[in-house]
């Protein structure tokens, strides 16, 4: 019998999604940490970005509306800034982010302000998340 491939798909665990703070969140908040769960590839978490150009044809129409998403989901701790925008020998390149609820992944190459971990930075789940914080 022939192995069934896995088709990629843009995943939320329950658990982030059944917390207050996920019900908290904006419809454009919503929208912007699926698009992060989109690009996220089960290595790459930390080299997650959200670049107007890219995302405006994805009901992001202005870049306010894009920053205040974005200002919300860190706000919220569903996203860390993992490496922030600098001049690199091709231009401007954009901040990049990590899901909160994955491990951050060591990224050959690809250096970041964030060091990868073995486990998640948040668990959305608040009695562990709160003796973390305290």
């Amino acid at each position: 019998m022939a192995k069934s491939k896995t088709r990629p798909f843009a995943g939320i665990p329950n658990r982030v999604m059944e917390h207050p703070d996920f019900h908290a969140l904006s419809a454009n908040s919503v929208r912007l940490l699926l698009w992060f769960a989109y690009q996220y590839k089960g290595n790459n978490n930390g080299k997650l970005c959200a670049v107007h150009s890219q995302l405006c044809d994805k009901g992001f129409k202005s870049k306010s509306t894009l920053s205040a998403a974005l200002r919300e989901l860190q706000a919220g701790r569903f996203i860390e800034l993992s490496k922030g925008s600098g001049l690199g020998k091709n231009g401007r390149t954009p901040n990049y982010y990590a899901l909160t609820y994955e491990s951050v992944d060591e990224i050959r190459g690809f250096e970041m302000d964030l060091k990868p971990t073995n486990k998640a930075l948040r668990t959305f789940i608040d009695d562990i998340d709160n003796k973390r914080c305290a």
